[in-house]
């Protein structure tokens, strides 16, 4: 049996250790790593590691002092990684068969020299087992798998959650949504347009639900309530000291919260010049500079926009910018009005209905009546003036099934729709006029924009401008 060289003699000799010291511990004399092996330049083994004697059963006496090359030659081990390496004189990555034990483990073995380029020692070393890689590899296509699937239910959820707050019975949100699956994913900005009141919220919530963004975060601001004097700072924040009253570490603005995720300008036709040009150069360079700031801040988010105006008309009288306009108007998704798509109204009733139920903690139901009146009725307020009425009747029901009967005043409570003031005229001129009798009788009641607006489920720069419209004798 060859002899063991002391270690002290060992480290004595010219040996280069470079590339030795990631897999020996330098703070200890030669103790070898886990599964180690280290032979002459003739293939005589002087070490193994007891893991390698413990984990591929050998005896010390069975592989200590013996050759490579005959372990090799009596098929000990297929191939052997120690006389390749000292046959080859380089760095050897293989995988390595114990034959007595089955085992196929990736080995690498290590030439070492001394000063003269002279061979004098091979070290090997296994990483991990074939079995090992098999089962890794078995774990990560599993886990592939499970991401897979997890990942299309997350999606099919989100699509189903998001589906559930949009009705899409008749055929035109049928079309609608259709339109929403195809663009989700795109970077195209998005003008949502329609009525006061018919879900462009929700519509833009439910882009940004199943769009690749969906973990980024969702900012919705409605431009139509923000101060004309800190419309700025709102969007854009500021730094320290922009101007009195600011806060003294600065502030974040909306569209910068946006980053990552969606932006969502509610009420865009709001906007005031000046920040259209802003929103302009946002749109095209994605960078924004705060209140007082001096830096340019990149971003990445997508943008969606909204209106119940017509920003075309607003174009031409010079009050909405058309370069601006075209920028927003890459992909045009209109709602339309609640009157126009008689199939959603019972759906929509009744998803309000158990969502207020729960809610308040009732259980009710619709009577016959009910239901034709919710059909008949033009819904002028549209979705949002559907679903305050059936929050209302929740909170205020004393039977188990809502009647007609339970209905406020403005709505007639003989249980049918009111009459439209003309039976002349135009689709548009009759829904005018009718509109304008709400908004009178609204108005008459309430007495303020502010609330009027609540009673009708729109914003309050809504009711303000429909109450100049159709109110003659106004207060305000």
């Amino acid at each position: 049996m060859a002899h063991t060289p002391d270690l002290p003699h060992f480290f004595e000799e010219n040996i280069n250790l470079e590339g030795l010291f990631d897999i020996l511990s330098p703070k200890n004399n030669l103790v070898l790593a886990d599964d180690m092996m280290l032979s002459d330049a003739d293939g005589i083994i002087l070490r193994v590691s007891e893991n390698y004697e413990q984990n591929f059963g050998f005896t010390h006496d069975s592989i200590v002092g013996k050759s490579a090359f005959d372990l090799e030659a009596n098929g000990t081990f297929r191939p052997c990684i120690t006389a390749e390496v000292i046959r080859q004189k380089k760095k050897i990555t293989a995988t390595q068969t114990i034959n007595h034990t089955h085992k196929n483990v990736m080995t690498v073995g290590i030439p070492l020299f001394d000063q003269n380029g002279v061979l004098k020692y091979a070290v090997c070393f296994n990483t991990v087992s074939m079995e090992q890689i098999n089962t890794i590899q078995q774990n990560y296509r599993h886990l592939q798998d499970s991401l897979q699937q997890y990942t299309q239910e997350i999606a099919e959820l989100r699509l189903r959650a998001t589906a559930t707050d949009l009705v899409v019975k008749s055929p035109a949100m049928q079309r609608l949504w259709t339109l929403i699956l195809n663009t989700a994913n795109t970077k195209a900005n998005i003008l949502i347009t329609g009525e006061t009141g018919v879900g462009k919220s929700a519509v833009a919530k439910a882009i940004h639900a199943i769009s690749n963004r969906a973990n980024g975060p969702f900012i919705e601001v409605n431009c139509a309530v923000l101060h004309e004097n800190l419309i700025e700072s709102e969007l854009f924040g500021y730094e320290k000291g922009a101007f009195t009253g600011a806060a003294s570490a600065g502030k974040i603005g909306k569209i910068e919260l946006a980053n990552h995720g969606t932006l969502f300008l509610d009420e865009i036709g709001e906007l005031p010049p000046h920040i259209q040009s802003k929103l302009l150069q946002l749109i095209q360079e994605k960078t924004i500079e705060r209140v007082s700031g001096t830096k340019r801040i990149e971003l990445d988010f997508r943008l969606l926009v909204a209106t119940n105006r017509n920003l075309e008309e607003e174009v031409q009288r010079g009050l909405f910018r058309s370069d601006l306009f075209y920028r927003l108007n890459v992909i045009r998704v209109h709602i339309p009005p609640l009157r126009q798509r008689p199939e959603d109204i019972l759906p929509m009733a009744h998803q309000f209905l158990e969502r207020f139920c729960k809610e308040y903690g009732k259980q009710l139901a619709l009577s016959p009546r009910f239901v034709a009146f919710l059909e008949q009725y033009p819904w002028p307020g549209n979705v949002r003036q559907l679903e305050n009425l059936m929050e209302r009747l929740v909170i205020t029901a004393q039977n188990p099934i809502l009647d007609i009967t339970a209905l406020p005043l403005e709505y007639n409570s003989g249980g049918s729709a009111p009459d439209l003031p003309s039976q002349e005229g135009t689709l548009a001129e009759r829904m005018d006029a009718f509109e304008g009798q709400i908004i009178r009788d609204s108005y008459r009641r309430c007495g303020t924009t502010v609330a009027v607006a609540k009673e009708l489920g729109i914003s309050q720069a809504t009711a303000v401008r429909k109450i100049a419209k159709y109110v003659k004798d106004r207060k305000e």
